[in-house]
């Protein structure tokens, strides 16, 4: 029985979807395993993610027949509740290649662990583990964008998650987004705001003055800026109404401004020396890949 899951979800991604699995896949042991949990997908990538099962025996497949009443929250909860492994290992993209530092991060995790009065989650860029229990406890809903946001409001009402600052462990192998795309993602995020309960008013006071933190700058210029703002107080009105007729999750108090969740990352986020002193742990730094301590120990 593997101790470690890596959680993926796929949909659409045959073009890269071998590529960035092996990249994972070649690195790891037999204490892991790998749930690929598909959406519905139409272009051939569940042939090629069947042809890799019959090659990596930690390899698990489910194929999902499409169903437009389930979003990507839904399809990621149950890659979390496919797995078996005590820990699981969240938001590896299959149109990203990885760096051979995926059991470095899992021993970073078991070292902090050892300081924590409660189970968290360590999100890092791109790569997140915790115990399987907490996602269970705080599960991923329904929301066919912003579920990662969602879940991370909630991680930090509880007390239940920590960001750690590190070098880039993946590179960019997928699709590059249109115009449109960013635009159809970034209305579906602001749909995912109402749904959950964001109050409205913080989102066009956030649309405004659109408050930038260091995990958020973006070299727009102030035109470029003014451009999104007036962007923003269009189609935040627009997000809400849609929203009406969709299901309604609940946020707990103290992460419902808009803005406030990006403040707390801003806050929170550590390179690993400081996650060490707050919890009064020690990662054995020289258990870890040399690639591990470049990426994540300065």
């Amino acid at each position: 029985m593997p101790r470690y899951s890596v959680a993926v979800c796929s949909y659409e991604m045959a073009e890269t979807v071998e590529r960035s699995l092996r990249s994972v896949l070649d690195q790891l042991d037999d204490d892991f395993e790998v749930v690929v949990v598909d959406g519905g997908s139409t272009d051939g990538t569940v042939a090629r993610l069947r042809a890799l099962s019959d090659a990596y025996d930690s390899l698990r497949v489910v194929a999902l027949d499409p169903d437009p009443d389930r979003h990507l929250g839904a399809d990621r909860q149950r890659s979390i509740e496919e797995c078996r492994g005590e820990y699981v290992l969240t938001q590896l993209d299959v149109d990203d290649r990885y760096d051979p530092v995926v059991r470095d991060f899992v021993k970073i995790y078991r070292d902090l662990e050892a300081g924590a009065d409660r189970p968290f989650l360590l999100s890092g860029t791109g790569i997140n583990a915790a115990p399987r229990d907490l996602y269970l406890e705080h599960p991923y809903r329904n929301l066919a964008s912003a579920e990662d946001r969602d879940l991370w409001r909630r991680l930090f009402a509880a007390g239940k998650i920590r960001w750690l600052e590190h070098e880039p462990v993946r590179e960019r192998i997928g699709y590059e987004k249109s115009l449109r795309d960013r635009l159809e993602r970034d209305f579906s995020d602001k749909v995912a705001d109402a749904q959950v309960g964001i109050d409205f008013r913080s989102c066009l006071r956030w649309s405004a003055r659109h408050p930038r933190y260091h995990i958020l700058e973006e070299r727009r210029g102030p035109v470029g800026r003014a451009a999104k703002s007036l962007y923003d107080l269009l189609t935040y009105p627009a997000a809400y109404y849609v929203a009406r007729d969709r299901p309604r999750f609940d946020t707990p108090d103290g992460v419902r401004r808009r803005g406030t969740l990006e403040r707390l990352i801003a806050r929170d986020r550590k390179p690993l020396s400081e996650h060490e002193a707050e919890l009064g742990a020690t990662v054995d730094r020289e258990a870890l890949s040399e690639r591990g301590r470049e990426r994540f120990c300065f």
